[in-house]
């Protein structure tokens, strides 16, 4: 993702080095079993898996963050490498000004088709496009297609079966047929796809209708998944929405297209109900997909949220789990009936954001960036153009940032250079959840002309922190750092030069970024960000 910065004096320049994101949690070693720790820690929602042969690939949603699709390889399971984006570059996917955060790219699936050797990836662009897939031979290579926009799948969604004898076929969320029975009343419908013309042919048909019990006025069916194991074909699903009763539903058919019938035993995945109080509690467990192991075991990747309170506030958002698949009275069942997951902390880790060959494999950008913004130089430094986009624009900002993987972390860089010259400047460390939702940290000028450590908090309801330190030789490099105790609080550190760090007063909670006051599908990014006046 190398972007060549053009120089030039008059345009406002910042320049970090030194940038650091350090978890260090006291129980947090590292696990024997993948089962009840997050297999991808922060926002990494929506997975989908498949294998082909000894090598397993998964992807996961991106919303209007770019580059999208991450996607990870596997030989065992528990073990990911990161191959980069599938949708990176801007033929593949435009997130352009205005587009919701949590708008973008949703639910990407990935499957294979033996017949061409060939793998897909379908999703939905919300805001912008609809359905579209893309392929590739050989994602290790990572050269994925322009998309194949899918004007005959509605809704969102989608994903792809392709069975035995040659036959494909897309499952997706959509609208009921005529006037919805209630709020959040939707289907499951069927299209045949002729992977030969790369054509969805005929008409769609709608293979669930509410969820597993329409008398209960179930929302959100949405998530599907189907699947062809030990002679019948199951469909998967979730249902009840992405918060606390969020779940995991299958039926089952002699026929792709149904008549599907719930299986036995409904949900086969939730944690909804249970104790709040419980130790590492996840919540929001559904959205899973299944595969097959070599060894012909079944796991199911899922998402799942790990509060940092007994109310439900979060600041990762959706992260990816996995868990062993059992069978019984011949469905797949993935968690037994009150079944306990816990969400431990993550090992003790250490990221970076840029090195000297440009930035890290899971940077990302908000919205589709502006052509050469940054640098990365041999020194370590990394170099971004001041815009005057600011985050409530609703537009590309001079920002890059990473996903916040644990509650507690320790969050740092140093400024290098940068000369604020209105109280509309300022650079640093960000924390972002969407827009409205964020809080920065950085070196700024105030009303008076005072060159300053500012903190800038903003939140839903117009709700505003802000507060500052004034610095005594602003010619220095300013070190900043935030620290977040787990438990819900930012605390704020800037140094000068050399100089111990010395602590602002005030704290800022991580409610006003969590998903539950924003009201979005994402996380918290972090990373560095810098704005000047025009």
């Amino acid at each position: 993702m190398a972007v060549s910065c053009n120089e030039s004096d008059e345009k406002p320049m910042a320049v970090f080095s030194d940038f650091s994101y350090q978890v260090t949690m006291p129980d947090g070693d590292e696990v024997a079993s993948p089962d009840w720790t997050p297999l991808l820690p922060g926002c990494y929602p929506d997975p989908s898996i498949v294998r082909v042969d000894d090598d397993y690939y998964m992807v996961n949603s991106s919303f209007a963050f770019y580059p999208g699709v991450p996607i990870w390889h596997s030989t065992d399971l528990r073990n990911w490498e990161r191959l980069g984006y599938v949708l990176d570059r801007p033929s593949q996917l435009s997130l352009p000004d205005s587009i919701r955060v949590s708008g973008g790219i949703y639910a990407p699936s990935i499957s294979y088709n033996p017949h061409n050797e060939t793998f897909y990836m379908i999703t939905t662009l919300v805001d912008n496009g609809g359905n579209f897939y893309v392929t590739c031979k050989d994602p290790k290579k990572g050269e994925w297609s322009d998309p194949v926009w899918l004007p005959e799948v509605g809704g969102i969604d989608p994903s792809l079966f392709f069975d035995a004898e040659g036959k494909a076929y897309i499952v997706n969320n959509d609208s009921p047929e005529g006037e919805a029975l209630y709020d959040g009343h939707r289907t499951i419908r069927i299209h045949d796809f002729d992977w030969t013309t790369g054509r969805v042919t005929g008409e769609s048909k709608v293979i669930v209708n509410g969820g597993v019990n329409i008398d209960e006025k179930p929302v959100w069916i949405e998530g599907p998944h189907l699947y062809y194991i030990g002679g019948k074909y199951f469909l998967m699903c979730a249902e009840g929405g992405t918060g606390p009763d969020h779940r995991e539903v299958i039926f089952e058919s002699a026929s792709p297209k149904g008549p599907f019938r719930p299986c036995r035993i409904n949900p086969i995945l939730t944690q909804r109900g249970l104790d709040p109080s419980r130790r590492y509690p996840v919540t929001c467990a559904g959205h899973a997909d299944l595969v097959e192991d070599k060894d012909g075991r079944w796991w199911a990747v899922f998402l799942g949220v790990r509060p940092y309170s007994e109310d439900g506030h979060d600041i990762m958002g959706r992260e990816t789990f996995i868990h062993r698949v059992g069978w019984k009275y011949g469905q797949p069942v993935i968690t037994a009936r009150d079944e306990v997951l816990e969400g431990r902390p993550q090992r003790e880790r250490e990221s970076r954001l840029w090195t000297a060959d440009g930035l890290v494999d899971d940077a990302f950008f908000i919205r589709n960036p502006k052509s050469g913004f940054y640098s990365t130089d041999a020194d370590g430094t990394l170099t971004v153009e001041a815009s005057p986009v600011r985050f409530a624009d609703k537009k590309s900002p001079s920002a890059i940032g990473r996903w916040v993987t644990e509650n507690a972390f320790e969050l740092s860089v140093t400024l290098d250079e940068f000369s604020p010259q209105s109280p509309e400047d300022i650079a640093g460390l960000m924390l972002f959840q969407d827009d409205d939702c964020h809080i920065v940290f950085g070196k700024a000028v105030n009303s008076y002309g005072d060159v300053v450590a500012r903190v800038d908090a903003r939140s839903k309801n117009d709700r505003v922190i802000e507060f500052e330190s004034p610095l005594d030789d602003s010619s220095q490099p300013l070190r900043l750092r935030i620290v977040a105790d787990g438990k819900g609080n930012y605390s704020f550190e800037y140094a000068e030069g050399d100089e111990d760090y010395r602590q602002l007063p005030q704290t800022v909670p991580a409610s006003l970024l969590s998903t539950r006051t924003a009201g979005n599908f994402t996380g918290t990014a972090m990373g560095v960000y810098a704005v000047a006046a025009e």
